[in-house]
């Protein structure tokens, strides 16, 4: 039985970029008189991503590397939190901060922080699910909760618990519907929410090792490209 790791601690990606997208189907028995093949939607189509890495070098490197030989060149699987560096900023999603709250995050209730002096890290507020949506569906709405109003053309955005899933909105009907590609890999109801942190399960593209060099200081220019382990096949193939 195939496995599904954690992403190594502390180890954050500074680019990243799509190898694969929305694809269409093709006919040339619909070509038109102007010699126009016409194209519709398909329903297939997985998130390929390519991910680089600043140099890095001691634990981080050897966590890294770790993850990689795990991933046994496609055989299992890892969770990748995808963060967008075009997202909302926090005050665009709804979230009232003061400078130090923005810079140092926020302490416990009681005003301490944890052991180490660290305050707790800021995430952007989810967003419920106000209507159900099936496996498959390409239109959702969410709340008229934080930015569950406030989504345009090219925002990304996940679902959870336990749902596998980087989506992006295509087009704004209003009253917090949308559409979305891909299409749900699995179905929302209104106990879900929508976070703006969406998490995919991804596994190596075979075709393409990961690359990088270890040189006398650092191991540099890692790039790992991966692919999306869909919702429902993970909970059928990725149990160990």
């Amino acid at each position: 039985m195939a496995r599904l790791l954690q992403w190594p601690l502390g180890v954050r990606w500074n680019r990243w970029k799509a190898l694969n997208g929305p694809q269409s189907i093709g006919s040339s028995a619909s070509t038109s008189i102007g010699d126009v093949t016409q194209s519709i939607a398909s329903p297939f189509g997985a998130r390929h991503l390519q991910f680089s890495f600043p140099p890095m070098r001691g634990v981080k490197a050897r966590r890294m590397r770790g993850t990689l030989t795990a991933l046994h060149m496609g055989a299992n699987a890892v969770r990748v939190s995808i963060c967008d560096f075009d997202g909302m900023s926090r005050a665009d999603a709804g979230m009232a901060l003061t400078a130090d709250q923005q810079n140092n995050g926020l302490p416990f209730g009681n005003g301490l922080s944890w052991s180490n002096g660290q305050n707790w890290n800021l995430t952007k507020p989810h967003v419920k699910v106000s209507e159900f949506a099936a496996f498959d569906s390409t239109i959702i709405r969410l709340s008229d909760t934080f930015w569950g109003r406030q989504l345009g053309m090219g925002d990304m955005l996940g679902f959870f618990p336990f749902h596998f899933g980087l989506y992006e909105v295509t087009k704004v009907f209003g009253n917090g519907r949308y559409r979305i590609w891909p299409p749900l890999r699995k179905a929302v109801t209104n106990t879900d929410y929508a976070t703006l942190r969406p998490v995919l399960a991804m596994r190596l593209l075979s075709s393409n090792l990961p690359d990088a060099d270890r040189g006398p200081v650092f191991l540099e220019g890692l790039t790992v490209s991966l692919f999306e382990v869909f919702d429902y096949d993970l909970r059928d193939y990725f149990k160990d």
